[in-house]
């Protein structure tokens, strides 16, 4: 997984995938369950 990891409550649910530069409050991220349902 690549990324910062977000973590909720004690467990990793995704993964921080873009920040925007001039706005770094705002970005993207992905959940887990999207990153391991694009390996199969």
């Amino acid at each position: 997984m690549s990324g910062s990891p977000i973590i909720q409550n004690g467990k990793i649910i995704g993964a921080v995938t873009h920040v925007l530069v001039n706005e770094p409050e705002k970005g993207y991220g992905i959940f887990l369950e999207s990153i391991l349902n694009h390996g199969n």
